[in-house]
């Protein structure tokens, strides 16, 4: 009886969305939806302009409050699962373009760590091992405003990566990259779930570059999440 019930009381792998109401302004988003996404594959998230995509990412993170319901990952409030989650948003601000890709990568190894900081070499071999599995260690150390959006995308996914996330959460990672850089992105994204084993769930509009590679696909429409396999 006490195994039973240990085992009924696992907390529910993957990311978990449970009668989740999230709103923007005076859009509703979400109304009472529901959503389990097992942490493994790509996920696409796709709807109209203006659904409400990127409020849902962020919600994910714990960025944007509920107005009711839960989101959970590993059963975890997203506060508490943010080890477990990289996040790479549409843009980054004017002043970060003036920094090195390197830099950015760096920091973002040392922000993950809880406490001391990691020393001066851990960082760098730890960034240079990120910016390698991305296939941007060749331009490294240019500023991020002179590299082209596919050179942009595997900075940032080296940031995202930092601290062996499970999941990434990518928002619109295939923007303003043209046909062939939007291949190069996708098969390095299918890459990285299976050597690394994550998730990773994304926006796009580009469905076609994805076609093949998506493990499932989840609308936002009408407050709902429909899920297409």
């Amino acid at each position: 009886m006490a195994e039973n019930k240990r085992v009924c009381c696992q907390p529910e792998r993957g990311l978990v969305l449970r009668d989740v109401t999230l709103t923007a302004g005076s859009t509703c988003v979400l109304r009472d939806a529901s959503l389990t996404v097992p942490l493994s594959g790509i996920t696409l998230l796709s709807g109209r302009n203006g659904a409400g995509k990127s409020t849902l990412l962020r919600a994910m993170l714990g960025l944007i409050p509920l107005q009711a319901g839960e989101i959970l990952t590993h059963g975890l409030p997203p506060t508490q699962a943010r080890q477990h989650i990289g996040y790479m948003p549409q843009s980054v601000t004017d002043a970060a373009l003036l920094l090195p890709a390197v830099s950015h990568v760096r920091a973002a190894v040392d922000g993950v760590r809880w406490g001391l900081p990691l020393r001066l070499r851990a960082r760098r071999e730890e960034a240079d091992r990120l910016l390698a599995l991305t296939g941007a260690a060749s331009f490294a150390h240019r500023p991020l405003g002179l590299l082209s959006g596919g050179e942009r995308q595997r900075v940032g996914l080296a940031q995202a990566l930092a601290g062996s996330p499970d999941l990434l959460l990518l928002d619109e990672p295939l923007a303003a990259l043209d046909q062939a850089g939007q291949e190069r992105t996708v098969r390095l994204l299918r890459d990285l779930t299976e050597r690394l084993g994550i998730g990773i769930v994304l926006t796009s509009h580009e469905t076609e570059a994805l076609s093949g590679a998506v493990t499932r696909g989840v609308q936002l429409a009408d407050g709902g999440l429909h899920v297409r396999v």
